[in-house]
């Protein structure tokens, strides 16, 4: 399964437009870029109705985690890596008709066989709860 969810909605995950990088540095770091995009498909359901919770959004959510460092050799998996959303080395967000801004980030595991990650986004004041769960297949 592919989730991408916030709240108790899943858009699933669109496998094709999706990017997952893990890059060694000279310097001894590795880093990671991560772009999410949901289905669109699964977006269009979702919102077809009128009274459906996200049918204000004209566009399905990304999620971008640009340029976050982190010590390691090359193949090792990521795990349980709190994200500090102050960081200034990167970008961190989620993009649905807007960025908003993403808190408590976990990057609970990024291996050759999965991404999974978690944390809470900001929608309108209120602070909703957002997943990631996909196998990789590098």
């Amino acid at each position: 399964m592919h989730v991408f969810s916030i709240g108790d909605t899943n858009f699933e995950v669109d496998v094709a437009k999706s990017r997952i990088s893990l890059a060694a540095r000279a310097d001894g770091m590795r880093e990671i870029n991560i772009r999410i995009e949901a289905d669109d498909d699964v977006f269009m359901r979702l919102t077809e109705d009128d009274d459906a919770p996200w049918s204000w959004a004209l566009y399905p959510p990304s999620f971008i985690l640009e340029g976050l460092l982190v010590a390691g050799a090359d193949a090792a998996p990521v795990h349980m890596l709190a994200v500090d959303a102050s960081c200034t080395e990167g970008e961190c967000s989620l993009y649905m008709m807007d960025y908003h801004d993403v808190a408590e980030l976990r990057l609970v595991e990024l291996s050759s066989q999965r991404l999974a990650l978690a944390g809470k986004v900001d929608f309108f004041g209120s602070s909703l709860p957002f997943a990631i769960d996909m196998p990789r297949m590098v």
